[in-house]
């Protein structure tokens, strides 16, 4: 039987990815828009897990948590993760461990991390979440009605998906390459959007040499760009620019699309795509693919559909502070929106290009959307539920020495995982769990301490309160187990510093081989990029520069070409998306000989950055050898 996930969150759009998302790893799902609605369904039929966002209308995550916490049988008892739009703060934490929260995540949260909370929350594996390769999962599915591709565009960002996003309106396909969540690559079927069509139809060409260069194309001579550029109708830089130009097309063109269907398959990558240069956030491009491509029926549609909605600005430090490209106007129209009036009132008042740029706005999360103004109040503090102690006399000794006990126990607690508060195992029983309160608190109960004087009276409030809280945490064996997956999950963060400070240290290695490269000093670059590779092997650049500094280095040496091959491979192997191991493997297949292949490398490392420059200048080197190669035969059998 399927497991049952309810999503709760006013957002619809995020609701309805994250929906498609769960139900693509076998999971069966509801969904809910505000906190009575989230009681409601928990009631009539319990899931097994619930993600909770925190600030709802008509109740908000904790005192939806709590109403379940208080209700009967295996409902009460359900897994939730809740989810904060701000950075959540200590009353925040200590309020979600008090009502057994599986995890209190700020968004936006990667869309792994949230598949990883959901099954260990739920205990289960769906058929999809069996496979042990995200490929091999399903896709989630869904129209572009009900999520518009800046919509869906802007939550795929937030979730840091990486793999393809497949979409189709009609005839018209389009596959686009996701890297956490950033597009890196684009894909068409349509024939106005291969280069030689823009380049004529912007009139860099005439169609003339367009249908020539196609003709060659289909003879075989090679792709469309490297046969302009023979053909002297293209230098290197029109090239690059006319490659970038037509990856912003394919993508932007999706924006006039308002009907049709997606498909994201993680884990994928796309063959044989155009580039994209995106230089700034994902934002930035989703602001400007509303301004110029967005049809004005889907702006009509969408405030029509909200009109009696308010805005409000997103308490999310993520997207409140995403950098976007807005001209002085549009800032200063973004400044004044009201906050208090409904969107149709707003809009109302607006030309056809600020009420674009308040749409993009509402689409990247810089607004929100709220049906009842009082919903975002902060949720209360939970009150203290901690045990009563039962008073004892004072210990004997002089006050100093009762002292230094208790700042020494102070010391020794401060910043210490509940367990070890309680000096107690992880695997502990809940009899286990309340003998090491009973102990601790006969010790440490500041009744004892009456008689004393302030300073002892302080400390032993702070050693009470420290024992107390990881009682109040650990009591309940459904507590105790969410504790340690939080647990868990900060010892999986402080790895993960770890892990960036690795990074860091390779890349500033990284640099300085780089650095010596354009110096000449080979030696120095080898040492460096040595110790890059070796501080963080995942990363394939490092391998690819590596073998080409090795090489350089001593072209001559026996062997040395072979073993340069040998680490360029790996490189490719660990990043097949960049287009320095590619460059790297045309140059030494070229030392080797062996052209064909090195033509092959140089185009796919254009392929993979069409600002590639040294990749454009070796293709046009080999390009020239063939036909100077070529006059040279004619002349010889002219003989």
């Amino acid at each position: 039987m399927q497991p049952m996930i309810l999503c709760v969150d006013d957002d619809r759009n995020f609701c309805e990815i994250l929906a498609k998302a769960f139900k693509a790893e076998g999971y069966a799902v509801r969904t809910a828009h505000d906190g009575e609605s989230a009681i409601r369904a928990v009631r009539e039929c319990p899931p097994d897990f619930v993600t909770l966002d925190i600030l709802l209308p008509r109740f908000d995550g904790f005192g939806v948590l709590e109403q379940v916490r208080g209700m009967r049988g295996k409902a009460a008892r359900t897994p939730a993760v809740l989810l904060s739009g701000c950075s959540p703060t200590p009353q925040y934490r200590q309020r979600a461990a008090q009502l057994g929260a599986a995890a209190l995540l700020t968004k936006p949260v990667p869309l792994e991390r949230l598949l990883e909370v959901a099954g260990k929350a739920t205990g289960a594996r769906p058929a999809a979440r069996v496979q042990p390769k995200q490929s091999e999962a399903r896709p989630i599915v869904g129209s572009l009605e009900k999520v518009p591709f800046a919509a869906l565009l802007h939550h795929l960002h937030g979730m840091r998906a990486s793999g393809v996003l497949h979409l189709e309106a009609g005839k018209k396909r389009k596959k686009v390459q996701l890297r956490d969540g950033r597009p890196v690559a684009v894909k068409s079927n349509l024939v106005d959007e291969c280069l030689g069509n823009l380049l004529a139809a912007t009139g860099k060409i005439t169609w003339d040499v367009m249908h020539e260069s196609l003709r060659r194309v289909k003879q075989g001579e090679g792709p469309q760009g490297q046969i302009l550029m023979a053909m002297h109708m293209l230098d290197e830089q029109d090239l690059a620019r006319a490659l970038r130009s037509q990856a912003a097309e394919k993508l932007a063109e999706i924006f006039t699309w308002e009907q049709g269907r997606f498909r994201f398959q993680r884990g994928t990558r796309l063959k044989a795509g155009n580039a994209l240069a995106l230089r700034g956030s994902p934002g930035s491009l989703i602001v400007q693919g509303v301004r110029s491509r967005l049809p004005r029926s889907a702006v009509d549609r969408f405030f029509k559909a909200h009109a009696t909605k308010r805005l409000a600005p997103s308490e999310s430090p993520f997207y409140r502070f995403q950098e976007i490209e807005l001209g002085a106007e549009e800032e200063a129209l973004l400044l004044r929106i009201p906050s208090t009036a409904p969107l149709g009132d707003v809009v109302r008042g607006l030309d056809d290009a600020q009420q674009r740029v308040l749409y993009a706005a509402i689409a990247i999360g810089l607004f929100e959307l709220r049906r009842d103004l009082s919903r975002r109040s902060a949720p209360k503090a939970a009150a203290s539920t901690r045990p009563p102690a039962t008073a004892a006399a004072p210990p004997s000794g002089p006050e100093a020495g009762i002292r230094a006990e208790l700042a020494s126990m102070a010391s020794s607690l401060r910043g210490r995982d509940f367990f070890s508060v309680l000096g107690i195992e992880h695997r502990t029983t809940d009899e286990e769990v309340r003998r090491a309160y009973v102990e601790l608190a006969k010790r440490t109960h500041p009744d004892r301490y009456g008689g004393l004087g302030e300073a002892v009276q302080q400390l032993a409030e702070e050693v009470f309160g420290l024992v107390s809280e990881a009682y109040e945490t650990l009591a309940d064996r459904e507590r105790r187990l969410a504790y340690l997956r939080s647990l868990r999950n900060r010892e999986r963060d402080a790895a993960e510093l770890e892990e960036g400070q690795r990074a860091l240290r390779a890349e500033l290695a990284f640099q300085r081989g780089v650095e010596k490269m354009e110096r000449k000093d080979h030696d120095g670059a080898v040492a460096c990029f040595e110790e890059a590779m070796q501080t963080y092997p995942e990363e394939g650049e490092y391998h690819a520069w590596f073998g080409w500094a090795w090489y350089v280095a001593d072209p001559n040496a026996v062997g040395r070409l072979d073993e340069a091959l040998e680490h360029v491979r790996e490189g490719r192997k660990l990043a097949p998306d960049r287009e320095k191991p590619y460059l790297f493997l045309g140059r030494l297949y070229k030392a080797a000989d062996r052209k064909a292949i090195a033509e092959r490398m140089f185009t796919r490392a254009l392929q993979l950055d069409p600002d590639c420059v040294d990749a454009v200048r070796e293709l046009r080197l080999l390009h020239m050898r063939r036909e100077k190669s070529k006059g040279l035969m004619r002349r010889i059998l002219r003989r």
